[in-house]
């Protein structure tokens, strides 16, 4: 099965989630149907202005996304969390994101990660010799680990 693009799958998943048709949602934006049809078939050239009314729709609207992941996001949201990280060469690490190392300007480089088998010994020895070093430039992708949703689900 091919994965739709990342707004082809945005535009379908909301317009089924408020049970409406790519007609109805066609004559809401004042779009033709054609173009919803192109949207969620992932056509790769369409008409901004247009774009922009269907996402409107939904309370969205476009505008520039970075290519990289703000280290400071990061830190705020994940670190001390159980995490899934995807790297550039599609590499996935799951793991405890322990701690960021900072570069002489105090600008965070890498990341420490205690993978998930090392855990354990990580937490009766603290050492570095259970961590993986994670340069944040190599990283695609991060998000909270299924383990760390479980546990806050569980303590809210």
């Amino acid at each position: 099965m091919e994965k739709l693009n990342p707004v082809a799958a945005f535009i379908k998943y909301n317009r089924e989630k408020l049970n409406l048709t790519q007609e109805m949602l066609a004559d809401k934006t004042g779009v033709g149907i054609h173009f919803i049809r192109n949207i969620e078939q992932g056509k790769p050239t369409l008409k901004l202005d247009k774009l922009d009314k269907v996402l409107a729709i939904f309370g969205y609207r476009m505008g520039p996304v970075p290519n990289t992941i703000d280290a400071f996001q990061m830190w705020h949201s994940y670190k001390d969390k159980a995490v899934e990280i995807v790297l550039k060469d599609k590499r996935s690490i799951s793991g405890f994101l322990v701690e960021e190392i900072r570069d002489e300007r105090n600008t965070i480089a890498a990341w420490k990660l205690v993978p998930f088998p090392n855990i354990l010994q990580w937490q009766l020895e603290k050492g570095d010799k259970w961590v993986e070093i994670i340069r944040h430039q190599d990283i695609d992708h991060i998000e909270l680990s299924k383990h760390e949703q479980i546990r806050k689900s569980l303590t809210s």
